[in-house]
């Protein structure tokens, strides 16, 4: 039975070797996703400066990266930990430094679920 079946929640520190490693790579996906789209933010523009123009295709295939490593890091959390993404956490590729070192405390709280 997952732990998501049981509703309670799982202590990261409850988790094997081998769990703690597929979250990781989860983690590292999600982070690798994001890293690769950061070339198709804007940002300011000079005057005079042309606007960069990006491949479509090229893009839509990093937002599915993101989209599909994002999807796959939160039904590990759900299967491992018995954690559900909150309704309000924006999509990883609308927040690129979602994963940056001062928002890991967020890792450390499992989400209420509604009842």
């Amino acid at each position: 039975m997952s732990m998501a079946a049981s509703g309670a929640p799982r202590p990261i520190t409850d988790l094997s070797l081998s769990e703690r490693d597929r979250l990781e790579r989860a983690h590292q996906r999600l982070r690798g996703a994001v890293e690769a789209y950061e070339q198709f933010r804007g940002g300011p523009l000079e005057p005079g400066q042309d606007v960069p123009v990006h491949d479509a295709d090229a893009m839509a295939a990093a937002q599915a990266e993101i989209q599909a490593a994002e999807e796959d890091l939160w039904r590990l959390r759900e299967e491992l930990l018995g954690w559900s993404r909150p309704a309000w956490a924006p999509p990883a590729s609308l927040v690129s430094d979602w994963f940056s070192e001062e928002d890991r405390v967020y890792d450390d709280y499992p989400s209420v679920s509604a009842t």
